[in-house]
């Protein structure tokens, strides 16, 4: 059984050592990994108000509420078929940047921190998923975030569940770029059994770096406890690798990364 102390403790030494780098490849990885927020900005017409009394007056019976809510719904109308019309083109626009830029750039951001445990990695290495494999990366990536999504429909806790199981896939494709999609979720299923419990307590050990990170508006996050958790997370990638030599692709001395 890994020890995490040992993980964690032997990521804040190599974080040390090649500081800044680190925090850029963790500050693009927590732009493209995040939820960004996206807002709507509302408009309003003040046309016709100076006579507004007179638009919705009935002659002997103050306002008629028949013209009220047909004046409103000509007016307001519009408005809401723009506003839904935008956001619905937002939220398209946005899920096609996930598919095909946002989960490329996430798997080369873990293949810079998996690589920088044994060499000093250039930063071209992030746009790995571009040049390598892309449309097997992209698939296999977003069939991750789909199985995840649906069964985080039943009552969340199984996605909860399979996001710990999938959670391999994408250190397996900045590795192996060329594997399978059935063949990751397969490998990255076996690397993770027995091991989803004490990743969590992993996880769970940086809630106070977090909670840190949310109070200084990001700041703790970007410049420190982000690159450690991913210099962490390559680091268990690495050693679940060395415990479970017996399917097909990881091998406990296979040095892909550095045959390039």
């Amino acid at each position: 059984m890994w020890n995490r102390i040992a993980l964690k403790e032997d990521s804040k030494s190599l974080l040390r050592l090649n500081y800044w780098p680190f925090v850029l490849v963790a500050f693009i990885h927590m732009i493209v990994s995040g939820s960004g927020a996206n807002g709507i900005a509302g408009r309003s017409s003040r046309s016709g108000v100076s006579s507004g009394h007179e638009l919705f007056r009935d002659s002997y019976y103050g306002y008629d509420e028949y013209r009220v809510v047909n004046e409103l719904v000509r007016f307001v109308l519009p408005f809401l078929g723009l506003a839904l019309v935008t956001a619905l083109g937002m939220w398209v626009v946005m899920i096609v940047v996930s598919i095909f830029v946002l989960n490329p750039l996430e798997v080369g951001c873990k293949r810079y921190m998996t690589m920088a445990r044994e060499v000093k990695p250039q930063f071209q290495e992030m746009g790995f998923a571009f040049k390598n494999c892309y449309g097997n990366i992209v698939k296999t990536m977003f069939f991750k975030n789909l199985y995840i999504f649906l069964w985080s429909l039943l009552f969340v806790i199984p996605g909860f569940v399979k996001s710990y199981e999938y959670r391999m896939i994408p250190y397996l494709l900045a590795e192996y770029p060329d594997m399978a999609p059935d063949e990751a979720f397969r490998i990255s299923r076996e690397m993770m059994t027995g091991n989803k419990w004490e990743t969590f307590v992993l996880d769970l050990s940086f809630f106070g770096w977090n909670i840190l990170s949310a109070i200084t508006l990001g700041l703790t996050g970007i410049f420190y406890s982000e690159p450690y958790q991913m210099l962490t997370n390559s680091a268990l990638y690495l050693t679940l690798k060395k415990t479970h030599p017996s399917f097909g692709y990881v091998q406990p001395d296979d040095n892909y990364y550095f045959q390039k």
